[in-house]
């Protein structure tokens, strides 16, 4: 028995006991076969059963039926929404004229920014700029201190 098959026969025993008539259809199609392999799983899910059977079964109150069945009935009205109305086409026209200056300002924000026109204008921190750059050493490490083992004294 593969892996896959052997976990759902535990998923079936934990949930529906060791009677394969309680089990769905197509699990005691596929698994009622099985069972001689199941061991502790199998066990441990008789021992649930034959506990089970002391149990006993509560009394639904009366009415109880008729009153679930209403509530479901209430519930199914309510939740049945009407049917939604096209938006007249001049609500549609403002909503695609505000978002146009939207849409510009994104554009010429995208434009500048790319440009590097507005970077005179924004703080060192957003462009990444550095006051004194050195032309001569592109990676800045030159005021680095060396404390490398070969020039500890």
């Amino acid at each position: 028995m593969d892996a896959v098959k052997r976990k759902r026969l535990e998923e079936v025993l934990t949930s529906y006991g060791a009677d394969p008539a309680r089990w769905p259809a197509a699990d005691r199609a596929e698994l009622s076969g099985e069972l001689g392999v199941a061991g502790e799983a199998l066990a441990e899910a008789a021992a649930t059963d034959r506990l089970l059977q002391f149990a006993s079964r509560p009394d639904a109150a009366s009415g109880f039926e008729a009153r679930l069945m209403a509530r479901l009935a209430r519930t199914a009205q309510v939740t049945t929404l009407p049917p939604l109305r096209p938006r007249p086409a001049a609500a549609r026209m403002k909503i695609g004229w505000a978002v146009l200056p939207l849409a510009a300002s994104l554009a010429l924000g995208i434009y500048l920014g790319a440009r590097g026109v507005i970077d005179s204008l924004l703080p060192a921190a957003v462009t990444n700029s550095v006051a004194a750059v050195d032309d001569d050493d592109l990676t800045g490490v030159t005021n680095v201190t060396d404390y490398s083992e070969e020039h500890v004294s």
